[in-house]
């Protein structure tokens, strides 16, 4: 989204990118002013593809057994929460600083994105 000279860092999450982003993503992508990041647990290192860079997470912790069972879909998506909270805040240390978030909100991944990021479009 390159207009008129502005630059516009995109970040994309999902939990199997480039899944439906896969036009869009590379096309923003090629936009020169734009730098496009994705986060994925499907990524086992960080790597780029079609000028996206994808950066990989993983959920610091595994599903909780033993607990009530309708908790459990809950669990799942605090753990993706937590586990993309984290990247991010890494990907914040490293200079990293999104103007677009676009993510799959079903899944918990974005949850906890605004404590990293407020200003950011989510």
């Amino acid at each position: 989204m390159a207009v008129q000279g502005i630059t516009m860092n995109i970040l994309f999450i999902h939990q199997s990118f480039p899944a439906q982003f896969r036009f869009l993503a590379p096309a923003l992508a090629g936009m020169a002013a734009n730098r496009v990041v994705a986060m994925t647990p499907k990524a086992k290192r960080a790597y780029n593809w079609l000028g996206v860079q994808v950066i990989p997470y993983e959920s610091p912790r595994q599903i909780s057994r033993g607990g009530h069972p309708w908790l459990a879909d809950f669990d799942s998506k605090i753990m993706r929460g937590e586990a993309c909270f984290l990247a991010a805040r890494n990907l914040k240390l490293q200079g990293f600083s999104p103007d677009l978030i676009i993510a799959h909100p079903g899944w918990g991944e974005s949850m906890f994105l605004k404590e990293v990021w407020p200003r950011a479009r989510l």
